[in-house]
């Protein structure tokens, strides 16, 4: 089923990009001026004569558009406390409490809400992909739906929410939205849900590798400068670690040991992506096509499970090593030396009194890989969309841009603020750490959908400790682009 309603694709006039908006609340009252050749300050008189200013040209700040809403409400639906962890917390807070996200979701609701004369409220639900197939069309409205990426993606062919690329006022191109995600999630050119400084969930859901500073002092490693000069590559991690690893008490390796490197059970295909693998390619239409087959990937995913199947490489497979739990006590007790999770888990030893610690990207298959690559685990990733049944929808779009834009210094300052807290202040590089690794996020649209399975196989192989791939692939392609084929139909126009 195709869009049941459009919008007449607005034209983007590129000079908006460094219009200012003077008003806080309504109306743009913003003034023109013009440069002379000389590139000096103009100001422009009603007939369009000048006089030249002696001051120099101040680009004026960019804002995004703003315009007086009238005091409507809009009403987002977003992912409850069943999600633990990933209940949505950033979209709304009903008042000021001393916490620190919670505090500047507040400051930049206000923002936006005098700025557009607008009210920004929330509800939560279980399963918001679900809702939407539900509600919209059904006279319950709501004006933002948030649900899980690879959740709405299953659904996204089926006529529900508009193309985010129709609205003037979302600038996706910015850099307050992911361009990753727009990106990777662009079909035929085409964007129905996107993410950025509007939420920080996939900020959590980023895969990292954490370091315990301690050991690597002793053992005289600078993986900050590793990253750096590009030499941080998936051999030379187990290079290092490897130093460090030592069986303690007898022949099998066990969670007495000391490890170099602990693989979780979903790094294998974190280490795939971070070394620049893919399992499908965007053409320059927009196609997708599943490549994950090439030779390039195959020697990839040959080289992760030469890494990942190492007897003395910690897995989830390891005796008494089998979670989460075992792992982070052991990572505290100075038994690991690099482990792999999403940044999320971070939670459970930021606070720890004493204990220091670094993040790092994955690393790269070889030095001569042109960028780093960190793979967003999507399956909790909420985005925003806007459906087809929305009352006035440019407005809806005007105040996503807004909360986006004004997120950078009030949200996304507080969660760095949140994710540094409790380690070294002065170290510098754990913010450039972050910088880097959330400008190398990687959304692949095999791994979302996970046609015929291609999107988990890495990962399930590593559970048996299968590496076979060919074999797997051959078995697994028929059913994969088959469902690849399904999506692209509800794609085309």
């Amino acid at each position: 089923m195709k869009l049941i309603r459009s919008i007449i694709p607005f034209i983007l006039i590129a000079c908006l990009l460094l219009t200012f908006s003077a008003c806080s609340g309504g109306d743009d009252g913003s003034q023109s001026s013009a440069v002379s050749e000389d590139g000096k300050q103009t100001d422009e008189s009603p007939d369009g004569s000048g006089t030249v200013s002696d001051e120099p040209v101040s680009e004026a700040p960019y804002a995004p558009a703003a315009r007086n809403l009238e005091g409507r409400e809009i009403v987002f639906l977003v992912p409850g406390s069943n999600y633990t962890y990933y209940e949505s917390f950033e979209i709304y807070a009903e008042e000021k409490n001393d916490e620190a996200i919670n505090d500047a979701v507040f400051e930049r609701n206000q923002i936006v809400q005098e700025r557009l004369n607008c009210v920004i409220s929330a509800e939560k639900t279980a399963n918001v992909a679900q809702d939407m197939l539900k509600y919209i069309n059904s006279g319950v409205y709501y004006d933002v739906y948030m649900p899980m990426i690879n959740d709405v993606a299953q659904i996204v062919g089926d006529g529900l929410m508009y193309d985010l690329n129709e609205f003037e006022d979302l600038k996706l191109d910015l850099p307050w939205w992911d361009q990753h995600a727009n990106e990777g999630l662009s079909i035929f050119n085409k964007l129905y849900f996107s993410t950025g400084d509007i939420s920080i969930l996939d900020n959590d859901c980023t895969m990292v590798v954490f370091f315990n500073k301690k050991l690597t002092s002793q053992y005289d490693v600078d993986p900050y400068a590793m990253v750096d000069d590009r030499s941080w590559t998936i051999d030379k991690i187990y290079e290092i670690g490897r130093d460090f690893t030592e069986n303690l008490e007898d022949a099998a390796w066990n969670d007495k040991d000391h490890y170099g490197l602990h693989v979780a059970f979903n790094a294998p295909h974190s280490f795939f992506f971070g070394c620049g693998g893919t399992i499908t390619e965007t053409d320059n239409d927009g196609k997708i096509r599943i490549n994950m087959n090439s030779e390039s990937n195959i020697n990839i995913i040959n080289k992760v499970f030469e890494i990942a199947y190492k007897p003395d490489v910690v897995t989830n497979k390891t005796p008494n090593c089998t979670t989460f739990e075992d792992i982070c006590r052991m990572f505290l007790n100075d038994q690991i030396m690099f482990t792999t999770f999403a940044l999320t888990d971070l939670k459970n030893f930021r606070s720890v009194y004493g204990f220091e610690y670094g993040i790092l990207p994955y690393p790269l298959l070889n030095s001569e890989q042109e960028d780093y690559h960190c793979l967003i685990s999507t399956v909790l990733v909420p985005v925003v969309t806007i459906p087809v049944d929305c009352p006035d929808p440019e407005d809806v779009a005007l105040v996503l841009e807004n909360m986006a834009f004004y997120s950078r210094d009030t949200v996304t300052r507080a969660y760095y603020d949140i994710t540094l807290k409790g380690r070294d202040l002065g170290d510098e590089e754990s913010e450039k750490m972050l910088d880097l690794i959330f400008s190398s996020r990687v959304y692949d649209l095999g791994y979302i959908y996970n046609f015929g399975g291609l999107g988990l196989l890495i990962q399930n192989m590593n559970d048996v400790n299968d590496s076979n791939f060919v074999s797997r692939f051959a078995q697994l392609e028929p059913k994969a682009q088959s469902q690849l084929e399904e999506v692209l139909y509800g794609f085309e126009d």
